[in-house]
């Protein structure tokens, strides 16, 4: 299955933590977050406060529309689910990606494979495997 494709990519990263890292940037694009969505969600999970120059009002109203947002996303993974557009593969599928990318962005290390050619081949499988996912 093209799971095993992302595996190949594992110690590729180098930093999956950095600002610069094209795979968050690749699904960022592709995502319904925007950059600073993400960087508030990613504080907040790692209970990091981090306003990053703004007012703490503007701030938490941020953090109330990334809620929002989550939980929209997450009541359509169902009504998806429901009305059997993503089928119980489906979200077998999404939940093993979801692991391969953790496994991914903790690994350290090196590798023959280049940084560019990496976030090809993730955003490569990764693109297929949700194109086979999508029943519509």
């Amino acid at each position: 299955m093209c799971l095993a494709a992302i595996h190949i990519c594992i110690a590729a990263v180098d930093n999956p933590n950095s600002k610069s890292n094209n795979i968050y940037g690749e699904f960022l694009r592709r995502s319904l977050f925007t950059e600073r969505q993400i960087s508030i969600i990613y504080n907040r999970v790692v209970k990091q406060s981090s306003r990053e120059s703004i007012s703490a009002g503007a701030y938490y109203r941020q953090v109330k529309q990334c809620r929002i947002k989550i939980k929209s996303i997450l009541y359509s993974i169902l009504l998806l689910r429901l009305c059997g557009a993503l089928d119980r593969e489906g979200m077998i599928t999404l939940d093993k990606i979801a692991l391969q990318l953790d496994v991914m962005s903790q690994a350290l290390g090196h590798s023959d494979i280049t940084a560019g050619q990496t976030v090809k081949d993730v955003s490569t499988v990764v693109g297929k495997l949700i194109g086979t996912m999508c029943k519509v």
